[in-house]
């Protein structure tokens, strides 16, 4: 469901509350499901506390609202919720709480999954394999998930593009071109998803042959390439490791300027391609040509724009007033991402009276990453500013940004779940050996036991 439908949920919601003596009990999961899949999670928990004796299916719909709004915690602590609450979970729920895993980079929790799935004997499951494959690869591990991989019975195209994407992420394009034939020897079509990993396999290799020899074939076969295909070639260039960085820049650009209707993700690759690379006049005259051309500028594009004027030592301070000034003068909010880069340059370049002219503005923004407020708290700290270090951790304490995100219901349940939570950002913190010796200490279960119930 998209969320142009919150709205009218919300309404027929009303509709059903008003209704004196109707009892809405059947209909609650659903309307979990509305909102957790309309991304309101605020009413999906409401609604979910309300149920006395949560389904499957409601549970599931929380671990995978949550998982897919970026709160992995909580859609691992629901994970949790669901086996210790009706002891079993399905194929779904394997299927969302693997997504979480791989949001963490968890391999160690994403192990404790696999371990429960082939208790459930689903390990041959597509649904089930595919995300395990998807979480091994991008978690390292890419020889645990070939293994999953051979083990699924009936592999769909997204089984054979997760593994062929997994190779070509890690440099290992001649498997994926094994597994790319293979794939088309067993019956099944490439996507163009498929197509595009192979494109920016060979193009962050800095094989521009063998970038244009697929993308030459995906014409060939009927398939004609999008923007998606075209950004992802100029995006690989630009990542690629090939000692002549010139030639990366060059392939880029030359594939850029082939795009007949760019759209801003075109843009923003180039601009990154040039700031990745130290090319900062390179990158400020594409981002003026791009708003001459009348193109609506991302967050993105600001932050590689700041990124390109912050990389390499040797650009000349100046390049750093021209950052400040972009960033007064923006036409959006200043994001995480912005404020981020903009602080690593003043830092690179030792703009300290940039950062601090900035810092009073951005500090009073709705700003909930640590990444920007860390490195303007090094600033201060390099010069000695011991009361502005303090001020900018007051601020961060204010807007609880080491916080874990949690629950603020009193609930049974909802205790639960912010308990799971926060055994989980322990673990990640400290690691297995040390959370294993401060529970023998407690005399507390092990909380990375791979059991059902309580």
């Amino acid at each position: 469901m998209k969320c142009k439908a919150l709205r009218p949920g919300k309404q027929v919601h009303a509709h059903l509350l008003t209704k004196s003596g109707l009892n809405t009990s059947d209909l609650d999961s659903k309307l979990v499901g509305m909102y957790a899949s309309c991304g309101d999670l605020r009413y999906a928990h409401l609604v979910f506390e309300k149920i006395p004796e949560p389904t499957v299916f409601a549970l599931n719909w929380m671990v995978s609202g949550s998982a897919f709004n970026g709160n992995f915690r909580e859609a691992i602590g629901y994970f949790n919720l669901t086996r210790n609450l009706i002891g079993y979970c399905n194929k779904f729920t394997f299927s969302f709480v693997l997504k979480a895993c791989v949001g963490l980079l968890d391999l160690r929790k994403g192990k404790e999954v696999h371990a429960l799935v082939n208790v459930m004997g689903l390990g041959s499951d597509v649904l089930v394999g595919n995300g395990l494959v998807d979480m091994y690869n991008k978690c390292g591990e890419m020889c645990s998930g070939r293994r999953v991989f051979d083990r699924i019975v009936c592999r769909d195209v997204v089984s054979w593009t997760s593994m062929i994407c997994g190779y070509c992420n890690v440099g290992k394009v001649e498997q994926a071109v094994v597994l790319f034939e293979r794939m088309e020897l067993e019956g099944l079509e490439p996507n163009e998803f498929t197509w595009n990993a192979m494109i920016t396999g060979y193009a962050r290799r800095g094989d521009s042959n063998g970038a244009y020899l697929f993308f030459s074939r995906m014409v060939r076969e009927g398939l004609v390439p999008d923007l998606v295909t075209w950004n992802a070639i100029i995006s690989g260039f630009a990542q690629s490791h090939r000692a002549n960085e010139a030639l990366n820049v060059k392939d880029a650009r030359r594939v850029f300027d082939m795009i007949r209707v760019k759209n801003v993700a075109s843009w923003n690759a180039m601009i990154g391609c040039y700031g990745k690379n130290c090319m900062v006049d390179s990158s400020i005259e594409l981002f003026e040509r791009m708003q001459e051309e009348g193109m609506q500028l991302s967050d993105i594009t600001f932050t590689s724009v700041l990124s390109a004027c912050s990389h390499g030592g040797s650009v000349e301070k100046g390049r750093m007033l021209e950052a400040y000034e972009l960033v007064r003068n923006m036409p959006i909010e200043i994001t995480d991402s912005i404020a981020g880069a903009f602080f690593n340059g003043c830092q690179i370049h030792g703009s300290r009276d940039l950062a601090t002219m900035m810092a009073e503005d951005i500090l009073k923004m709705d700003l909930n990453k640590p990444g920007g407020f860390v490195t303007l708290s090094n600033i201060y700290a390099s010069d000695g500013k011991w009361h502005e270090v303090e001020n900018v951790r007051k601020v961060m304490k204010g807007k609880n940004i080491h916080k874990t995100p949690g629950f603020s219901w009193v609930q049974k349940r909802a205790e639960f779940v912010e308990e799971e939570i926060k055994k989980e950002s322990i673990k990640l913190e400290l690691g297995d050996d040390e959370v294993k010796a401060e529970e023998d200490e407690e005399g507390s279960k092990d909380v990375g036991a791979v059991k059902f119930g309580s």
